[in-house]
């Protein structure tokens, strides 16, 4: 029999968001999702005429000002301790919040988003599909497949920093690369980059379930002898030398991570840093010259940023 869930909910003003789903990521053992509907106008652009748009999903949207960040907290944890985390950041950061709570089945959690995750091409050469339903529309039929069953790990694709890492894995990646992918969750950006040529991909998080799921969704693309995953707290216990260092996590965690990357990082290798709100990007930057490297590319798209960073030559 599946174990109950417990979700927590906190609806907040969408000029708060980035803050408090920093704060939410710090806090979960089970993921989040955040409801966010300020931008669904361009959304519904992209719908042919004779395409519906579920009443419903209007009827969400309705309040563009406001966002919710949902959190799943296992049947293991206490939620009242994840409360308390939330609340106790929450006030320290001045963030106006009001909160809600309900049990929800795994099956339900685990299941229901399916719905939402298409296929979606990303840069020149990729497609991302779920495992659930390979059918790629003809347009995208000569790209290269990534094949995801995130689960309850983070990694569909479909948000802007992973699509951005994406693009810059496909543009600097060098045939027989090694990767080192921290905070791989779903494992998408590492499989990405096996499948665009690297040699050898090495996945890290601090979860556990994360770890798992990244090594299933290797195994779905034949890519299990080239992949492994280790459970850690971004790249302390990780040795070697690697040619990229690829990391999609919040600004505040990029910067704690700049500085273990020096001795991972091949002399002439890259750094690709997403997560990154566009207004940290200052702050991102000056960490990475404070370590010795220096920026040589770099996109923004959504409110989020990506840079590829190169040690300085001495």
């Amino acid at each position: 029999m599946s174990a109950d869930w417990t979700e927590l909910t906190f609806k907040v003003a969408r000029a708060d968001l980035d803050t408090v789903s920093s704060i939410a990521e710090m806090c979960v053992s089970g993921g989040i999702y955040i409801e966010d509907y300020s931008d669904i106008d361009s959304y519904i652009s992209d719908f042919k005429p004779d395409e519906l748009v579920s009443e419903e999903l209007l009827e969400l949207a309705k309040d563009r000002e406001n966002a919710i960040v949902h959190i799943y907290v296992s049947p293991e944890d206490d939620p009242s301790e994840a409360l308390m985390f939330m609340t106790e950041r929450l006030n320290a950061a001045r963030v106006k919040y009001e909160t809600g709570s309900e049990t929800v089945r795994e099956e339900d959690w685990a299941n229901n988003w399916k719905q939402y995750f298409k296929p979606l091409p990303v840069g020149r050469n990729l497609v991302i599909v779920p495992s659930w339903d390979e059918n790629v529309p003809d347009e995208y039929a000569g790209r290269t497949r990534i094949v995801m069953d995130p689960g309850m790990a983070f990694g569909s694709g479909q948000h802007d920093t992973t699509r951005l890492c994406l693009e810059m894995i496909e543009k600097h990646l060098r045939r027989s690369d090694n990767v080192l992918d921290v905070g791989t969750g779903s494992g998408i950006l590492a499989i990405g980059a096996l499948l665009l040529g690297a040699d050898k991909a090495v996945g890290i998080d601090i979860d556990p379930l994360a770890v798992k799921i990244s090594m299933e969704n290797a195994e779905r693309s034949g890519l299990q002898d080239r992949y492994s995953a280790c459970c850690g707290d971004l790249a302390e216990s990780v040795g070697g030398q690697y040619r990229m260092i690829v990391a999609n996590i919040v600004a505040d965690v990029v910067l704690k991570l700049i500085p273990d990357t020096v001795r991972l990082l091949a002399r002439d290798g890259e750094l690709i840093l997403s997560g990154i709100i566009t207004e940290r990007r200052a702050d991102v930057e000056k960490g990475l010259g404070e370590s010795g490297y220096r920026v040589v590319d770099s996109k923004e798209q959504g409110g989020w940023c990506v840079l590829v960073a190169r040690r300085v030559k001495s």
